[in-house]
């Protein structure tokens, strides 16, 4: 026992755990930001940069690496570069951890949800700030597991550095028994030292899990932030008239087609939205609304068509040529739409209050404070006062939606499209939803709304419009929902979906809508 404890404090292994920690710590950066590169481009667009990232990773990974290590110690040699042991080793580790660093990454990466993208993408998030913001600090989650388990591989695999003559602990450990034969002792306490480093490694690992990706660090800093009723005028949320055109509609949509493979989605359709116009989307599932809120976004190719925000087109430059891939996030920014999806498409690790300033902040570039304080005067508007450092998970599914009509708001949108928002809820859950979309049809904003109750249709909307198979069928007033004038229409009235409710005998008078004192809207 004294002899283990003379080992297990003995400099000349100390010196050994530093040199260990020194690989480990060089190979593992070194692995990761070359990882994340490759991470990237695995999964790129471009088969001309994904199948040698790939075939790269699927090499390194399946060759042994104390055979990378001898190989690359005795071929740089050849080529007239001279390595010391170390930075040999150093080099060989930096190089097997970039592939398994970027399985972990990309893993990480696919793990965050489809819809959240979809959100930022909708919302005119670049490439590179949907990365930053939304895709990396949700990966997080699924990457610091693997990632703590693939530090404590390497740390142990430090020791394959002592076939090229690196001075680490197991080679030290085998230089103090090749001299004095105590084995157990010498073997033990080098033991003990890679447990306490391992055991170092997992701490950081528990405390990233519990710090990184959570939102806790952005809700104690809003904790001493309350939102009052008195948050400010509407002036930045107001509809957007003072930059219309006259007799220009807020959304044109011009004979768009729409293909997915062989199969026409969309077809012809034609569109006209005025400024602070409510119309309504009917149809069954399959026949095209949620692809026209989609397409409106730029979020499916257009066949043929054309997409405008009074004026400004979505689908092609000013040239007429289609619109490149490149400069979407710019116009979909330009646009100012905000959308309400149907599966709430929350950033999971933000709070309500950040979630809300998001577009503000990170596509708009409004000064932080602004954007704080246009999200605080959305939540307000939807009555989520109280709920501002709420997490999503922490609320309800018709809270989240509220949210999410929040985000919409505080992006001071021209127009905000509603997808099926309702129809992820519980009933009982419907009826906030519902009451927070009619009072915002009464302030004056222009929307698009894609649903399948008719009664909520015919209680919300200036017009109603019905797609069957890809095409307007019908349009016109809420009137039109009693005497409908094609038989699709009547035959849908008759049988809707099954998530569809038929109109009532009548519908009751939604409730005026009294904003909280100091938020009237400007016009």
């Amino acid at each position: 026992m004294q002899n283990f404890l003379h080992y297990l404090t003995f400099p000349y292994l100390l010196q050994g755990c530093v040199t260990a920690l020194g690989l480990l710590f060089g190979a593992l950066v070194g692995g990761l930001l070359i990882g994340f590169v490759l991470a990237l481009g695995a999964d790129a667009r471009w088969i001309w940069l994904r199948y040698p990232v790939r075939a790269y990773i699927y090499v390194i990974r399946g060759t042994p690496q104390l055979l990378q290590l001898i190989l690359l110690f005795n071929v740089l040699p050849q080529a007239g570069l001279t390595l010391s042991p170390f930075v040999s080793a150093l080099l060989a580790l930096t190089i097997n951890e970039t592939a398994f660093c970027a399985e972990i990454i990309r893993g990480g990466i696919r793990s965050v949800n489809r819809d959240q993208r979809i959100a930022a993408q909708a919302f005119g998030f670049s490439a590179l700030t949907e990365l930053c913001y939304v895709v990396v600090p949700q990966g997080l989650r699924a990457i610091i597991p693997a990632l703590g388990n693939e530090a404590v591989g390497l740390l142990k695999s430090t020791s394959l550095a002592s076939v090229v003559g690196v001075s680490e602990l197991t080679l030290r450990s085998q230089t103090i028994v090749s001299q004095n034969f105590e084995f157990l002792p010498v073997l033990l306490a080098s033991g003990v030292m890679y447990i306490v480093l391992s055991a170092g490694i997992a701490g950081v690992q528990n405390w990233c899990e519990r710090s990184i990706g959570t939102g806790r660090r952005l809700r104690r800093k809003h904790a001493a932030t309350p939102i009052a009723d008195d948050a400010g005028p509407l002036e930045r949320m107001a509809p957007h008239r003072s930059d219309a055109t006259p007799g220009v509609p807020q959304l044109d949509i011009d004979a768009v087609r729409v293909r997915y493979g062989n199969r026409d989605v969309l077809k012809d359709v034609s569109l006209s939205v005025a400024p602070g116009e409510v119309v309504a989307l009917l149809g069954k599932s399959g026949s095209g609304k949620s692809t026209l809120l989609k397409t409106i976004l730029a979020l499916n190719p257009v066949e043929s068509g054309a997409i405008r925000i009074e004026s400004r087109s979505l689908t092609a430059t000013p040239s007429g040529a289609p619109m490149p891939r490149r400069r979407l996030p710019k116009a979909r920014a330009d646009a100012r739409i905000g959308m309400v999806f149907q599966n709430f498409a929350l950033f999971d690790h933000l709070s309500a209050v950040d979630n809300a300033a998001s577009i503000p902040l990170r596509v708009q570039n409004v000064p932080y404070g602004e954007a704080l304080r246009r999200a605080r005067i959305a939540l307000v508007k939807v009555g989520l006062k109280d709920f501002a450092d709420h997490m999503p998970h922490e609320l309800s599914g018709g809270q989240q939606q509220r949210v999410g009509i929040a985000r919409a708001l505080a992006s001071d949108p021209r127009v905000i499209l509603l997808d099926e928002p309702t129809s992820a809820l519980d009933p009982e859950l419907v009826g906030e939803v519902d009451e927070t979309i009619r009072r915002l049809a009464q302030t004056g904003i222009t929307m698009l709304l894609s649903t399948h109750d008719v009664n909520f249709a015919a209680s919300v909307a200036d017009r109603v419009v019905f797609l069957h198979d890809g095409r307007i069928i019908e349009q016109g007033t809420p009137d039109i929902l009693r005497a409908p004038s094609t038989p699709e229409f009547a035959a849908f009235l008759r049988h809707p979906d099954d998530d569809a409710q038929p109109l009532r005998a009548a519908s009751p008078e939604p409730k005026p809508f009294v904003l909280p004192a100091g938020l009237e809207p400007t016009r």
